[in-house]
């Protein structure tokens, strides 16, 4: 049931499913009614990268210890509770940051499909290179074709896409906790990038010159 699973969720079918998915809400008036279906789609895209993340790690050298998953789903069910409870009439937690505007979840919708959408192909094509801790591991390759030829940490971009879009959804402080995530990005990159310029010096010199961090054409 998990092959089968995971065979769905392959990063080529993503892409036209989510696609398919946010037209129809866009044609169907997604704001309308007692649901906001902007915000469901929102958090069926991340539960697609949870469940692909989840898949993929299963496969991972060396694979992902208990503690880490442990960590991992505590995280992730806070995330959820925080997103999916009614807290709108929480002081502060519900209080909106963003008005209340069909476009504007629209372009949050979108992005949130685009950045899970990224984030996945990247971690496809990452593929054995992967790891869940910032370590070298035998076979390393130094991956620069496909989301690594826009930016050089195109999972993280497509993290910081995806949070700005679920904070256009939802609109309101309790969005706000995925930008925490941020600084630890940052500081995880920094030591990505040692790793390889130690392991690569010539070729990600080049690599660096040629493709920027986090922003494609601007850092």
């Amino acid at each position: 049931m998990l092959t089968t699973f995971k065979a769905i969720l392959r990063p080529a079918e993503i892409w036209p499913l989510l696609t398919a998915t946010f037209l129809g809400l866009v044609l169907l008036g997604g704001a309308q009614g007692p649901w906001n279906y902007y915000w469901l789609f929102a958090m069926v895209c991340w539960a697609v990268l949870d469940i692909y993340w989840a898949l993929a790690a299963r496969d991972a050298k060396p694979p992902v210890t208990v503690r880490q998953n442990r960590l991992a789903l505590l995280t992730t069910m806070l995330i959820y509770a925080l997103y999916c409870l009614p807290l709108s009439s929480i002081p502060l937690l519900g209080q909106r940051v963003v008005p209340r505007f069909a476009a504007v979840e629209i372009v949050g919708a979108f992005m949130c499909a685009f950045g899970i959408g990224f984030a996945i192909r990247a971690r496809h094509v990452l593929a054995k290179s992967w790891n869940a801790a910032v370590t070298l591991q035998e076979g390393h390759a130094l991956v620069q074709d496909g989301p690594y030829a826009i930016v050089r940490h195109p999972i993280y971009f497509g993290f910081l896409v995806a949070a700005v879009g679920m904070i256009l959804v939802l609109g309101e402080v309790r969005a706000l906790v995925l930008l925490f995530g941020i600084e630890v990005l940052l500081k995880k990159m920094g030591r990505e990038e040692s790793i390889q310029r130690t392991t690569f010096p010539d070729q990600y010199r080049e690599y660096e010159r040629r493709v920027k961090r986090l922003l494609p054409h601007v850092w």
